[in-house]
């Protein structure tokens, strides 16, 4: 194969994810402007943050299911702390912890135990989300009022910046250092590129991998204190979904569900073309079936662009 052809399909998934950008921004005159792309990163911003956790896991050769429950069960909590008068900076402090022992918890079965990372959170999702039903009594609780500061936003010009949205870019900008910049990002593509090899290399991947859970679950309770902020109500189903949102985004960032490969500027782009599509079919006038289709249309041709350019790695 000639070396510009291989070189073409080895950045395969970096090109349709522009070329998706380009007929999305040029589709309507009403999508370019400071508002809406205000509220699309406003929109994807908590998917977003799932994203950039779900994308160290990834990289690092796992899989996390269980996002969206572990937003559940952390939202349960906030809202019984915040019921009980607790005060916020409290309470976050205390969400942030359970996110940490939630996906601490998983990193310790997949690495340790060394049980299947799918199956692990699989049944991880299943018991979070039964938690957060018990905690809850079944019934959701409303107007949780302790995170609403993070709902304000700045004025810039005549457009309106949510938190929600410069936090996002901000934990953007930092997974990004941390991966890129860092031994202990070089370690988690070492770790999914070749798991042996790189202990082999004196990597301590079980102590490495649980790390990768561990962001992912920390990653989930930033994003509980964003949805509450925003929504201001935990119920049993919170972000049901939610989960595999962040690994559709991910996909279409480019980043590999084999592991070793992506990145978390992809995952965040990635997040953000979805939400920008769909945003797109919703002022199309386009029904939600559409919406639907026209996603899981998306995000299947980047798993196959992926995996023709790891084959033609491989060749």
């Amino acid at each position: 194969m000639h070396p510009s052809l291989r070189s073409l399909l080895k950045r395969l998934p970096q090109l349709l994810l522009l070329l998706c950008a380009l007929v999305i921004m040029i589709r309507t005159e009403r999508f370019l402007t400071a508002g809406t792309l205000s509220s699309i990163l406003t929109q994807a911003s908590i998917v977003g943050v799932l994203a950039l956790g779900q994308a160290f896991v990834l990289i690092g050769g796992g899989f996390d299911l269980s996002q969206g429950a572990m937003m559940a069960l952390t939202a349960a909590v906030a809202g019984q702390l915040a019921t009980r008068g607790t005060s916020p900076a409290v309470a976050a402090v205390l969400v942030l912890s359970l996110g940490t022992l939630l996906g601490s918890i998983n990193g310790l079965m997949v690495s340790a135990v060394r049980t299947n990372p799918f199956v692990t959170t699989l049944s991880t999702l299943l018991i979070y989300r039964g938690a957060a039903f018990i905690a809850l009594g079944g019934q959701p609780i409303a107007n949780i009022r302790a995170f609403q500061a993070i709902d304000t936003g700045l004025q810039v010009g005549g457009t309106y910046l949510p938190f929600r949205g410069l936090l996002f870019v901000a934990l953007t900008l930092l997974s990004w250092l941390i991966l890129r910049q860092t031994v202990f990002g070089q370690h988690v593509y070492a770790l999914g590129g070749n798991a042996e090899a790189a202990r082999l290399a004196g990597v301590r991947t079980v102590r490495l991998r649980v790390a990768t859970f561990v962001l992912s679950g920390v990653a989930a309770s930033v994003a509980t204190l964003l949805f509450l902020s925003w929504l201001r109500v935990a119920k049993p189903d919170t972000a049901n979904g939610y989960e595999l949102d962040s690994i559709a985004a991910c996909v279409v960032g480019g980043v590999s569900l084999q592991g070793g490969r992506g990145s978390v500027l992809g995952a965040a782009a990635g997040c953000l073309l979805l939400q920008a599509l769909r945003t797109q079919i919703t002022m199309s006038g386009s029904p939600e079936e559409y919406r639907t289709l026209i996603t899981g249309i998306v995000i299947l041709v980047f798993a196959a662009a992926d995996a023709l350019a790891r084959r033609n790695e491989r060749d």
